[in-house]
């Protein structure tokens, strides 16, 4: 078999290849977009369920000293109820 024979042969093989390689570089770039987005919206959301976890330790503390300040007033109602009893005898 001759030199060029041989090239004639390679040729349309080197080809197809070279074709389904820029076809495979082509989809890594599309994944590597979808990808890269994924990441930006995960990160996103994470900073979204980090800002309402915030939020909601917050609001768990301020309803703990709104009990706290209801008991206050129960017990303040109690006592003047009882003197306000006491008074009027």
């Amino acid at each position: 078999m001759s030199p060029e024979t041989r090239l004639d042969q390679l040729e349309p093989v080197i080809g197809e290849m070279a074709a389904q390689l820029d076809l495979h570089t082509a989809q890594l770039r599309r994944a590597n977009t979808g990808i890269t987005t994924v990441m930006e919206i995960v990160s996103r959301q994470s900073d979204d369920i980090t800002f309402l976890l915030k939020g909601q330790a917050q609001m768990r503390t301020d309803i703990t000293g709104m009990k706290t300040d209801i008991t206050e007033i129960r017990t303040d109602i109690t006592r003047l109820t009882t003197n306000w009893t006491e008074w009027s005898k």
